[in-house]
């Protein structure tokens, strides 16, 4: 009741909560177009204590081997060893810690586990399963010819598709599957699949697709892991005939298992996951942060070139280039001449759920005889003497914006404990391929791979980089950054090894093309690694 009167003022909602035993009604509140919880109905949703720590404005709830912290003000959010970056900060709202609504299922998930619940945002109900949903995700894809189902569960399943000519439909029965209520009977309307029927029988989840008018269906089946996936592909009939003159014929009833690609028509290969007709990409989104602009003008060259252009013309012909020649979105933290916060370029990148982040700067020394080019990680302590030269030049803008140097020393500690390290091989790994074909396009010292404190880099919730493309303070390199020939060899330069970690990354999750014993290689790698990390890739991943 005291809940309710402090929240008189505003936007007055409730959130539905059905547990195992028995059921919560969370009252929440509408501040500005955001709906809010309190901190305490959390913790009363995941049945644990709330407590407060030291720190002003921070507190915990155990979650056993993933405890939620979180500071009042900050959008970084801990649970486990992941961060999770909301889109608005926890607050105060009438002297009461309050966190948006979108913390919720999130915490849920780490309590309960995320295959165990299910959030409906639209009708605000979560309800928390007794048995883990295996199968998670139904998504159609439509195309010229076909249309493609994905299946994604949390483990391979065996399964039985069959086909039903008279009335159009296919029949998937997906073995010991439980099917999550976010998968649900929807219309799909593309021409060739009016609508799908999700629905659990016994032990099983049955699937019925149901084609437009009734048209007769033909289908190919494959699975493939890293996540397990069942993949359908739906022809008319009348696209039988084509692929019928490679093969023998068609299986009307056959089963499988979500363990090696295989094909439901005999003498045909299985449209492979990651080919022409199968676009899906997991790396999507990357964020390019040309460094410094505005009020900072970053290192300046012996004739007065300064770093601040430089890179901001880098990161346009970058930003074409991978739009033309990769197809993924490019998100720019800056596209003219204007101050952005170190805090707000990471900011930028996971408020835009983005793959990776690159930060584009041009290196500065005391002695006008250095040249190269050098890559970095982030890591609380440098790797060497030169990283630390290269993470105090580039904090400095810290005194720009403001922050003292105690309270940079306080902000690096706490920054460092809310960021997450799932990504440093990742990170290390794009560094690398970054400076390898920066060296060997450039035909520059290569400096190596290193790791230092930077700011820059601090809460980025993806793996992240910084690149130094050349020293501005020698007279020769100074002299090819001002050409544009040049500008491009970088670009193009860095526009490979983003290609090459895209391409190296997909193969390891399954979606691009490889032998079968690579395959099998690489996914029983990829899964001890998952096994390893635990929860923490669920939370951060969600692209």
């Amino acid at each position: 009741m005291i809940w309710a009167i402090s929240f008189s003022c505003a936007e007055a909602a409730q959130v539905r909560l059905y547990l195992e035993k028995g059921s919560l009604t969370l009252p929440s509140v509408k501040i500005s177009g955001t709906e809010y919880l309190s901190l305490v109905s959390l913790a009363d949703a995941v049945g644990k204590p709330l407590e407060r720590l030291q720190a002003r404005g921070s507190y915990r709830i155990p979650l056993g081997r993933s405890p939620l912290t979180l500071v009042i003000g900050s959008p970084k959010i801990r649970v486990g060893q992941a961060v999770v970056m909301l889109s608005v900060p926890p607050r105060r709202f009438d002297g009461k810690a309050v966190i948006p609504l979108e913390l919720l299922p999130i915490a849920l998930s780490a309590r309960y586990g995320e295959d165990r619940v299910h959030w409906d945002a639209e009708a605000r109900v979560a309800r928390i399963a007794q048995q883990a949903y295996s199968l998670r995700l139904l998504r159609f894809r439509t195309y010229t010819d076909h249309t493609r189902v994905v299946l994604e569960g949390s483990r391979p399943h065996d399964f039985i598709l069959r086909e039903d000519g008279a009335s159009g439909r296919v029949v998937l029965d997906v073995k010991q599957g439980i099917v999550s209520p976010s998968i649900r009977s929807s219309q799909v309307s593309d021409g060739l699949v009016a609508s799908f029927e999700a629905r659990q029988v016994g032990h099983d989840t049955r699937i019925t697709i149901h084609s437009a008018g009734g048209r007769g269906l033909w289908s190919k089946i494959f699975a493939i892991g890293g996540p397990n996936r069942i993949v359908i592909d739906l022809f008319p009939r009348g696209e039988q005939a084509r692929q019928l003159r490679q093969a023998e014929s068609v299986t009307k009833t056959t089963p499988g298992r979500a363990e090696q690609p295989k094909s439901l028509v005999r003498g045909v290969e299985p449209t492979d996951p990651s080919g022409g007709s199968f676009p899906e990409q997991i790396v999507k989104t990357v964020v390019i942060d040309p460094g410094h602009g505005g009020r900072d003008p970053g290192a300046i060259g012996q004739s007065g070139v300064k770093e601040k252009d430089i890179v901001l013309k880098i990161g346009l012909t970058l930003q074409q280039l991978i739009e033309e020649n990769l197809g993924m979105k490019v998100i720019m933290t800056r596209t003219e001449d204007v101050f952005v916060p170190l805090e707000s370029r990471t900011m930028i990148a996971n408020q835009h759920r983005a793959d990776f982040f690159i930060s584009l700067h041009v290196n500065a020394a005391p002695e006008s005889r250095a040249v190269g080019v050098e890559t970095y990680f982030l890591s609380r302590e440098p790797s060497d003497r030169g990283a630390r030269a290269s993470a105090v030049r580039e904090n400095t803008v810290l005194n720009l914006e403001g922050v003292g140097q105690n309270a940079q020393r306080g902000l690096k500690t706490v920054l460092w404990d809310l960021t997450q390290t799932f990504y440093v091989r990742e990170s290390s790994e794009l560094a690398e391929l970054l400076l390898n074909e920066l060296g060997k396009s450039l035909k520059m010292d290569n400096r190596g791979v290193k790791s230092a404190p930077f700011f820059v880099l601090i809460g980025a919730a993806m793996p992240s980089v910084l690149v130094e493309v050349a020293f501005i303070t020698n007279a020769q390199e100074e002299q090819k950054l001002e050409q544009e020939t040049y500008r491009q060899q970088v670009a193009e330069a860095l526009l490979a090894g983003i290609a090459r970690f895209k391409t190296r990354y997909e193969k390891r999750v399954g979606l691009m093309p490889m032998s079968s014993s690579e395959n099998s290689r690489r996914q029983s790698a990829f899964s001890s690694q998952k096994r390893r990390e635990g929860e923490s890739l669920v939370l951060t991943s969600d692209r």
